[in-house]
């Protein structure tokens, strides 16, 4: 068969292939050590295209005509789990960690990092925020408003490192707890922000504070939610967080960035699909709280990512970006196709590194495992999960700036996918296998096709260039 040639130049396309396998997805056992796998972003031979015939193969049909959202990254996070492990080891094995995260042709090209503002459940250290304060004591004003410890904890380094390996990073942040003194309860500990402007006006302040500190230390924050999970009370940082007062916040916040000329974005909500509706509603309906939303941050814990697609035919004009969920495996894979297909404009994998003694962070349940795990008795040693190869199937491939093109879903008794079209031009498909047998199937794209076969539990990216 004739192959198609590519009318621009007149030379034959062909299609570039990369696989990674899945191995026992989200299973502990990936923290005794390392495992051999199949497939780890392994190129294939390219496979050339030919004239469309009567096939009974699964088929997938491309239409790079249809364009979707566009794609502002694909990331993990830096919280202090992760930094503190990172700097337990020698500086020579944290720099090669950082290019083998974020360089797209040594690593997997993360892009989008998540940070917090103060700590997490998953840190080392005793759970802190920037105006720590003695019982009884309040600071309206912050004058003793400092990121020092983020500083002394190796954050703001480990940040600055990054933006030195990789310089088109966009980090974006988000607070699991403001300062006690500003709670109910008194604690960083479950509660809610106290009743009053007062209160509202000094966290809007402090997160204007937190935005310039990063600032002045090299490390612009593109955008922040305004706290995580807001609809969770919990014995670690946390602070119930209603949609009047996030509105009421969003607004006073945006006034802060505005007269101190930051260009932070604000996204709101940063919780589960299953609650979005309720929450997002009465502030993007209030003319006040649509204006300063520039996003909405969705997590993965409860729900189905087709809650998206409802949110952007509503609001159109407001972004959609997966803020958190670990994913494993193929199935894992297809989840995060299944965000995509539903608008995300972002996903952001939870935690990147723990040790191999689970360690170490303060969450009340056991994580599984991450994309890298430390050797907790030899921390210059490290190995990777297969989670690492399957997010790089879309992180090295798929460029920022990049828009989702329209494409067959497929099913997960075959194969399953998402396809994007890059700034040049290039064009990127995400394959899922899921089943336990090979699948064979044909792409139907711009009047041409290729036939490819995908092993069982396995993720192929194809790339071609477009007509």
């Amino acid at each position: 068969m004739k192959s198609t040639m590519n009318s621009r130049d007149n030379t034959p396309r062909q299609v570039e292939v990369w696989l990674s396998s899945e191995s026992m997805p989200g299973r502990n056992s990936w923290f005794q050590g390392p495992q051999e796998l199949p497939h780890q972003l392994s190129q294939q031979a390219a496979l050339n295209w030919s004239l469309p015939q009567v096939s009974e193969l699964t088929t997938l049909h491309v239409t790079p005509e249809q364009t979707y959202q566009e794609i502002l990254g694909i990331g993990s996070s830096l919280e202090e789990t992760t930094v503190h492990n990172l700097s337990r080891m020698k500086a020579s094995e944290q720099l090669d960690i950082l290019k083998q995260l974020t360089n797209p042709q040594l690593g997997i090209g993360l892009n989008l990092f998540r940070i917090t503002l103060g700590t997490s459940d998953f840190t080392a250290q005793p759970f802190y925020t920037y105006d720590d304060l003695e019982a009884g004591e309040t600071d309206f004003q912050l004058k003793d408003f400092s990121i020092q410890k983020d500083i002394d904890l190796a954050i703001i380094a480990t940040l600055r490192q990054l933006l030195d390996v990789a310089p088109n990073t966009i980090f974006f942040a988000s607070p699991w707890s403001p300062p006690a003194w500003m709670k109910t309860g008194n604690s960083l500990k479950k509660g809610r922000l106290k009743e009053g402007q007062e209160y509202t006006a000094a966290l809007a302040k402090y997160y204007r504070l937190a935005i310039q500190a990063y600032q002045e230390q090299g490390i612009p924050i593109h955008a922040m939610t305004l706290q995580n999970e807001p609809l969770l009370e919990t014995d670690y940082p946390s602070c119930y967080m209603p949609p009047e007062v996030q509105q009421e916040l969003a607004v006073a916040l945006k006034k802060e960035l505005i007269e101190h000329g930051l260009p932070t974005k604000i996204w709101m909500f940063d919780h589960n699909f299953s609650d979005v509706w309720s929450y997002i509603t009465p502030i993007l309906n209030a003319e006040d709280g649509y204006a300063v939303v520039d996003g909405i941050a969705l997590h993965d814990y409860e729900g189905e990512p087709e809650v998206m697609s409802e949110i952007h035919a509503a609001y159109p004009d407001k972004p959609l970006y997966l803020t958190e969920r670990s994913l494993w495996g193929t199935q894992g894979a297809d989840r995060m196709a299944r965000y995509f297909r539903n608008y995300a404009s972002s996903y952001n994998a939870w935690v990147t590194m723990l040790d191999s003694n689970i360690g170490t962070h303060q969450w009340p349940g056991t994580p599984g495992p991450t994309m890298l795990i430390q050797d907790a008795s030899q921390v210059d040693l490290y190995w990777k999960t297969p989670e690492f190869y399957l997010l790089g199937q879309y992180s090295r491939f798929v460029e920022r700036g990049a828009v989702r093109i329209g494409s067959s879903y497929g099913s997960v008794d075959t194969v399953t996918n998402v396809a994007f079209r890059n700034p040049d031009g290039g064009l990127v498909m995400v394959v899922i296998n899921q089943t336990e047998v090979e699948q064979s199937f044909r792409i139907i794209c711009e009047g041409s096709q290729f036939t490819a076969a995908l092993s069982a539990k396995t993720v192929g990216t194809y790339c071609w260039q477009g007509l």
